[in-house]
């Protein structure tokens, strides 16, 4: 019953939003112009696009981002991770977006000759995210409460089988490479844009691209290293920001799984009881100092990094 709820709030309420949209598209399609408004500037509308066209990529943009979101909710719930419904709204909302931007342009465009003859954009942003933030809100509640996961059973912290007077090091990492690759796709398709097609104008974007690089870049990787110093964290690719915690500071380590929601999205996450370092899902190394807060960071060999930690701390002891 839950994976149907889950699966009617995704994708059933953008779709059939959407699908309400195109509607309206061929309801109106003798009051619209061939091409319609799709931005204004200080002193009205300024540009103008081809109906067909801005119908095509709107709505399917739209039913591409209620698809995907499905897949990635659905297997979340599958794995026991749970999706807020926050998050379906969120990703209702987002889907439902491009459909509100064409139902806007729409409405300034109707019974006009013109695109330059096109009414106040005021209207237009209002009936898209009107549009768009309803079918959040009724995607949200048809979600249902989130449900929790059940506490794991205790069990025995790991161990990496340190000798008394022995001495080791473990350097590990975890990287998110759809966005490690990211960055080098986007900078790969502005040169294909800005060298292929001279006639686009593409370089007002430069800065976009750049903070979009470094914010992918900032939160692809995380790195650990634990030695007899301690333990040191470092994020993305410049290893910034970074954290190095001594062994004194730590009372154990242990291994827990985070999903996608956990902690409330990727890079440096920080909480009342917890501070993540997270690139990705899955399995993460946890430290829990003396004070009671937890550090958390999504690496590989997680079991093996808290074993050597709990290893190093007993040897103090």
């Amino acid at each position: 019953m839950k994976t149907t709820r889950l699966a009617l709030a995704t994708a059933g309420v953008p779709l059939a939003a959407l699908a309400a949209v195109y509607a309206v598209r061929a309801a109106w399609s003798d009051r619209l112009p061939d091409v319609v408004v799709s931005h204004w500037g200080t002193g009205g509308p300024d540009r103008g696009t081809d109906l067909a066209a801005m119908t095509g990529w709107t709505l399917g943009l739209g039913a591409a981002v209620a698809v995907v979101a499905t897949v990635g909710v659905l297997v979340s719930h599958a794995r026991g991770s749970g999706a807020p419904r926050s998050a379906v709204g969120f990703a209702a909302w987002l889907a439902t977006l491009p459909g509100g931007v064409l139902a806007g342009s729409m409405w300034a465009s109707l019974d006009t000759t013109s695109w330059q003859q096109a009414g106040s954009a005021v209207g237009a942003v209002a009936i898209a995210f009107g549009v768009s933030v309803a079918a959040g809100a009724l995607a949200a509640w048809l979600a249902g409460p989130t449900v929790r996961a059940v506490a794991p059973s205790p069990r025995d912290l790991p161990s990496a089988g340190l000798s008394p007077g022995e001495r080791a090091t473990w350097i590990g990492a975890g990287t998110n490479y759809p966005m490690a690759f990211g960055g080098m796709f986007v900078i790969a398709l502005y040169v294909v844009l800005q060298v292929g097609l001279t006639d686009l104008e593409v370089m007002p974007y430069a800065l976009i691209l750049v903070v979009a690089v470094l914010a992918l870049s900032a939160v692809c990787r995380v790195r650990v290293r634990v030695d007899a110093t301690g333990v040191l964290l470092t994020l993305g690719l410049f290893s910034f920001p970074s954290r190095h915690v001594t062994l004194d500071e730590i009372a154990s380590a242990d291994v827990e799984h985070m999903s996608v929601w956990s902690a409330g999205g990727y890079g440096l996450r920080r909480g009342p009881s917890y501070t993540a370092f997270k690139v990705r899902a899955g399995e993460t190394l946890a430290i829990r100092l003396t004070s009671g807060h937890t550090i958390k960071a999504t690496v590989d060999g997680a079991e093996q990094a808290a074993g050597l930690v709990n290893d190093l701390v007993s040897a103090r002891t």
